[in-house]
């Protein structure tokens, strides 16, 4: 019997790289037309349109004409389209924005002719643990991919790509890339190409993807088919696409064996393991996006649908639009030319402001709708659905300076941060602002509980002695030592050294943070040391320090300068001529068993890596880190690392892995978990007692270089010119935030609670009239609603759930419902998960997918949902009607 080759016409269309997005677009609308004419006229049977609809959508927007044509040959099978918006990295992009990607994708793809359910991933930097459950939840039962697969992983191309759930697709690795049957077009080596594509295959179906990036039609592909078909005794050639070859694998009803975990490896491609710090200034601001889109702007409308703000599902994909545009596996990281990166700011500032203003509008808009407004209270709203003891970090504006802060009747102390005197009177030259005009900006530090999804009111009332925990400050320099303390821990700089006391366990943790200053000879797809570098350890010697023993919060902040290598060749020679201007502040909360730390600095050296280092002497041959949806353990040290050339693997896999928030290292007696705001990339170091290593940014110059120490050969990306990328030097000032927690043992859902607690902030507004500018647009009336609001709210208490993970709370995309999304980030399972109770009247709830488009249980009206047990890793999504 013959194998059956299945020739896929495709292209692959990177959204942006070297070229922007308009660059590409150009050439898009014409390549589409001609793919259109090519399928019209039978030049081909099928074409595969990169399994994103972004660019369908682009493509329809500016060429309307095209809709009907274009539709037709989506819904006669002959056009493949979707399910992605974009082509999403998998690596440090968050759970839910790869579902957003592909629920937007599916819903476009559908209203374009109908989604192509192919869990299509021809070029991501690598494969998710997480991704055979979320293609399962969202309708999808088979994926392609490239990169990633090692042959001590799974020798074969076609198997069962599983999840510890037990949700699983078939999977094909197309390991020769989705560009191998070029070699069809372009060259006679009919057999040559026959056994390359057949290597490792166990099927007699066997694809041959025909395709490239940006590359336009074979209008001869049926010519050169035919000449190989007429030279193959063994082989034929068909037209095809993949739905046509997993039927044909299938078929043959073959036992494939199967495969769980992150496919993270660089045997027949670069996989680009270090490409998780290029452009800082990009993870940062998307990680923000992301986490206030997800936390608070989705909630937050789902609380305002809820009391009669209509949800708007359009204006919200919007935002997800621009956000997803930034998650293409070259976009995502940062491995661009410098005009196309700064095109990527663009679209994340954009919605950082939409995302941001939405808050403000909702808050704003429901505060001053309440039905009992009294001057200078304070609405603050928790978009959890669980009960928060918050310390919260308020700005408020009041004339008198002395004041009292009441929580349903009770006062309650807070702590003054700062103080400024300011005037609402018109700006003159010259002239001093009337007594009359004058009143006080006041950031506060105010502990609270709040009650879970919903909104509740402070009362500020002025002229009246507060419950007031000031702060003493100290002034130290040098060598001098400097201390605060909370109920969990004891930290103290002295020496330059920073040294935290575990009153849990009894230990001290020595030299517990410092900063690693690396040369970096790589460009924007990797970190390579130099040929000959000269890493250093910058401690806080010589640092102004200065402490605030407040009763709410306690700090020490340390401020003054690194001096590094410039460039490499003063780090060669032993030079320091590069001053870094620096600010790190290191914070602890009264009851809180969490250090949190915030470091500013101006880079001003060339060609580095910085990195934070957690000291923490734990003796562990394992890290774990958080995923899309849930956890994963990761050797300290790759098996492969020792013979990696031998093999012939493309670049050296080093112990540099990505996270998205936290990562964690713990022993029988010791736990320390670093959780991050933007920074997703760690390694673990030290040769006995093992720490944390944070990669704060790398400055670098060239979008590619050949031949690096850790990724020997061409260059990646463009192979044949080298493109300078001065941006991504990194010459520009740059926040880090990050958390820690030192303890006895790791829990995995106590992690993810502690991350939300700690990222996750609290959306407020101050009725008062004194200062405009609070938010954006305050300076302008707003119309409240026409009927009044309660004064307090909460809408769902998930508080008593346990062991499981809250991973977003929505209105669902039909907009009839709530959606709740849970899971189990542990790999065992979980029994009893606890409840969820409806603190308003329902119609009736039942569990749903993510794609929200199929009922996985019976409805019920109890308003005490029982969340019941959950798999390992398992996902659970709630739709409620109220």
């Amino acid at each position: 019997m013959k194998n059956t080759i299945h020739v896929i016409a495709h292209t692959h269309w990177d959204y942006e790289w070297y070229f922007t997005s308009n660059e590409s677009f150009i050439q898009l609308c014409y390549h589409v037309d001609e793919v259109i004419t090519a399928l019209e006229e039978g030049i081909l049977d099928y074409y595969m349109l990169d399994g994103q609809t972004s660019i369908v959508e682009d493509y329809l927007e500016a060429n309307p004409d095209k809709q009907a044509r274009f539709m037709k040959l989506v819904e006669n099978g002959k056009l493949k389209i979707g399910p992605w918006y974009t082509q999403s990295d998998q690596m440090i992009v968050r759970g839910e924005s790869l579902v957003r990607n592909l629920q937007i994708g599916m819903e476009l793809g559908n209203t374009f002719g109908g989604t192509d359910l192919l869990g299509y991933i021809p070029d991501a930097f690598g494969q998710s643990i997480d991704m055979p459950k979320i293609c399962h939840q969202m309708g999808i039962d088979k994926a392609v991919f490239w990169r990633g697969l090692s042959s001590d992983t799974m020798k074969q191309r076609e198997f069962f790509w599983e999840s510890e759930d037990g949700s699983r697709v078939m999977a094909y690795n197309i390991k020769d890339g989705y560009f191998v049957g070029v070699q069809l077009i372009e060259n006679d080596n009919v057999h040559a190409l026959m056994e390359q594509i057949k290597t490792d295959t166990v099927s007699s179906h066997v694809a041959l993807p025909i395709g490239g990036d940006q590359r336009y039609v074979d209008m001869n592909l049926k010519d050169r088919m035919h000449h190989f078909n007429e030279n193959l005794e063994d082989d034929e050639l068909i037209e095809s696409h993949y739905d046509k070859l997993f039927e044909g694998i299938m078929e043959e009803k073959s036992d494939l064996p199967s495969v769980q975990g992150e496919l993270l490896n660089a045997q027949v491609s670069k996989i680009h393991r270090s490409i998780y710090s290029t452009r800082y200034d990009h993870k940062y601001l998307n990680d923000k996006v992301e986490r206030r889109l997800i936390y608070q702007v989705e909630p937050l409308m789902a609380i305002a649908d809820h009391i009669g703000i209509p949800y708007k599902q359009d204006l919200l994909d919007k935002v997800w639009k621009l956000t997803l545009r930034n998650h293409a596996h070259d976009s995502a990281g940062g491995c661009n030319s410098d005009k196309t990166n700064r095109s990527i700011l663009q679209r994340l500032t954009e919605a950082d402001e939409l995302s941001y203003s939405l808050i403000d509008y909702l808050t704003r808009k429901i505060s001053e709708s309440r039905e009992n407004i009294k001057p200078n209270q304070m609405t603050v709203f928790n978009t959890l659905p669980v009960r928060k003891e918050k310390r919260l970090n308020l700005k408020v504006s009041l004339v008198n300076s002395d004041f009292a802060i009441y929580h349903k009747g009770e006062k309650i102390p807070y702590q003054l941060v700062n103080m400024t005197e300011c005037s609402n009177d018109p700006i003159r030259r010259d002239v001093k602002p009337a007594s009359e005009s004058l009143y006080h900006e006041m950031e506060i530090l105010v502990p609270v509980t709040l009650e879970p999804l919903g909104y509740d009111v402070l009362d500020i009332v002025e002229g009246e002695q507060g419950e007031i925990a000031s702060p003493e400050q100290n002034d130290m320099i040098g060598s001098e030592p400097v201390s605060i303390e909370n109920d969990y821990y004891k930290i103290m700089c002295e020496d330059g050294r920073v040294d935290v006391f575990d009153k849990v366990t009894d230990i001290w943790y020595r030299d517990f943070l410092f900063l690693e200053d690396s040369g970096d000879d790589g460009d924007n797809y990797d970190y390579s040391p130099p040929m000959h570098d000269n890493v250093l350890k910058l401690d806080f010697s010589n640092a102004n320090a200065q402490a605030e023993q407040g009763k709410i919060e306690r700090s020490i902040t340390l401020s003054g300068y690194f001096n590094v290598p410039l460039n490499l060749t003063e780090r060669v020679e032993g030079q320091f001529n590069s001053q870094i201007p620096y600010e790190c502040t290191i914070s602890t909360r009264t009851d809180d068993q969490s250090i949190n730390v915030r470091l500013d600095m101006e880079n001003k050296a060339f060609d580095h890596r910085m990195r934070l280092v957690v000291n923490g002497d734990v003796k562990t041959d394992e890290s774990i880190a958080d995923t899309p949806f849930g956890t994963i353990s990761r050797p300290v040290r790759d098996p492969n690392l020792e013979n990696w050339r031998e093999k012939g693997w493309k670049e050296e896999p080093s112990g540099i892995y990505p996270m998205l928030n936290f990562v964690n290292v713990h022993d029988s007696g010791k736990s320390i978990t670093a959780f991050s705001k933007g920074m997703k990339e760690y390694e673990i170091v030290g040769s006995d007692g093992k720490g944390i290593a944070l990669t704060l940014f790398r400055a670098v110059g060239y979008l590619g270089k050949p031949d690096l120490i850790r990724r020997p050969g061409v260059a990646s990306g463009n192979q044949f010119r080298y493109i300078e990328t001065p941006d991504s030097q990194m010459q520009q000032h740059m926040t880090f935030k990050w958390s820690l927690v030192v303890g006895r043992n790791f829990n995995a859902a106590d992690a993810f609670d502690h991350y939300q607690h700690y990222a996750v902030s609290v959306p407020y507004y101050q009725h008062q009239s004194l200062n405009a500018f609070t938010n954006t647009l305050k300076y302008f009336v707003m119309q409240p609603l026409s009927e009044t609001v309660p004064d307090t709210l909460s809408l769902l208490d998930a508080s008593h759930s346990k062991h499981i993970v809250l991973s977003s709370v929505k209105m669902a995309r039909d907009k009839t419902g709530l959606v709740v999304r849970f899971f189990n980030p542990a790999d065992k399972d979980v029994y009893d998960s606890g409840e969820m109770v409806c603190r308003q009247q329902i119609d009736y709830w039942h569990v749903i997918n993510m794609a929200e488009n199929e009922e996985l249980s019976s409805r019920y009206r109890d308003p005490t949902i029982q969340l019941g047990g959950f798999k390992p890793k398992e996902i659970k999504t709630v739709y409620i009607r109220f």
